[in-house]
């Protein structure tokens, strides 16, 4: 499984059978993700930042609710959670209301990989149930609904997934950045270098938490 970052949460996974765009952001929202070619696109929730599906070459097909499906020799999940309030930064008081979100879980390869998407509101026991198992685990540590950096390293902990790829979160002029620094030192791991294309193979996977880097694309 290939995983590239095309910018702000949006994320290609090449499998053996078929590609999957992830949270495709439109140009309007400052993302330069290019024409990405893939069979299948699934969107968490309706904003320009995470749904523009037109974006993406091949006339793929667009998962936006809750479900399981097979397509192309993927199977996917997608788990109905909170979207949660829109917040002015950090740990700043909400100050709009929630909406959904659709986790979605790519399974191939046997592999399990999750996008959190726009998720705001830590999960339901329920809705952890359902993201069990996961190996690879796709979180938003910034942007205006992300989860609090200690809400965002609490579910990793509680996820327990091999490989974190932390996405939404931008560099300063000296290549820091303060929302991914946050969730790092909330989780108590320390990042690798970043890379322009991820190779993840079940069998390299090892026994603890790994939190992987990519350059954004976008």
């Amino acid at each position: 499984m290939d995983i590239t970052w095309l910018g702000h949460s949006a994320i290609r996974v090449r499998t053996r059978s078929a590609a999957v765009v992830m949270e495709p952001a439109a140009r309007s929202e400052g993302v330069e993700m290019g024409r990405p070619a893939a069979a299948i696109v699934t969107v968490s929730h309706d904003h320009p930042a995470h749904a523009h599906a037109a974006g993406v070459r091949g006339d793929p097909v667009v998962l936006r609710r809750p479900g399981e499906y097979e397509i192309e020799g993927v199977q996917l999940l997608g788990v109905a959670t909170r979207l949660g309030p829109v917040r002015s930064g950090g740990d700043a008081a909400p100050r709009a209301a929630e909406g959904r979100n659709v986790v979605f879980v790519v399974e191939a390869e046997q592999l399990r990989l999750a996008h959190l998407g726009g998720m705001g509101i830590p999960p339901t026991h329920g809705e952890m149930e359902q993201l069990a198992d996961i190996n690879v685990l796709v979180i938003p540590v910034g942007g205006e609904s992300a989860l609090a950096a200690s809400a965002a390293a609490r579910m990793t902990r509680e996820l327990d997934p091999r490989v974190v790829i932390p996405v939404c979160y931008v560099r300063d002029g000296s290549g820091q950045s303060a929302e991914l620094s946050a969730y790092l030192t909330a989780l108590g791991i320390d990042a690798e270098e970043p890379v322009s294309r991820l190779t993840i193979q079940r069998r390299g996977l090892g026994e603890t938490t790994r939190v992987l880097l990519l350059e954004s694309r976008g």
